[in-house]
């Protein structure tokens, strides 16, 4: 068993793909799901690389809970609508 923090990855091992729990959304940002106070949480974070050579999770970000998780997924039809109506007004 691992004693790495899941909260924290070694960049330097080259293993900075993804954490435990997490997927890589960019360089610096992840989405996390986790337990808080016996909650789930999804976390979309950035990332900064401590003296320390590690990725920590930095002041940045949203936590969701799972009632906002679940609008979000709900909506991502509506969102996507309006992301292209976005990138066609910038035309």
């Amino acid at each position: 068993m691992s004693t790495k923090n899941k909260k924290e990855i070694d960049v330097d091992s080259g293993d900075d793909s993804e954490m435990k729990d997490s997927v890589k959304l960019s360089k610096n940002r992840y989405l996390t799901v986790s337990t808080f106070k016996n909650k789930v949480r999804v976390d979309i974070r950035e990332y900064y690389v401590a003296d320390n050579g590690k990725r920590r999770p930095g002041k940045k970000g949203i936590s969701l809970s799972l009632d906002e998780w679940g609008k979000l997924k709900d909506n991502m039809d509506t969102i996507q609508t309006k992301i292209e109506e976005a990138q066609g007004d910038s035309d």
